[in-house]
């Protein structure tokens, strides 16, 4: 977990949360409810919004 946190200390903390998935076709996702079981800390899927601008596809080294 501390290598998210700092990981996400980089960026402004007003800034929106979303995750990328598809490499192929980058989908932008919500982040949903957090949970911890088995000492791993899940963070669960809020839906999806729409699809990813293909520059953060770019940024996350997926072209």
């Amino acid at each position: 977990m501390a290598d998210l946190i700092d990981e996400l200390r980089r960026f402004d903390p007003g800034a929106e949360v979303r995750l990328a998935i598809q490499p192929r076709m980058p989908q932008e996702h919500g982040v949903g409810t957090l949970a911890q079981a088995d000492g791993i800390v899940w963070i669960g899927d809020g839906g999806q919004r729409g699809y990813a601008p293909d520059e953060v596809g770019e940024r996350l080294g997926w072209s």
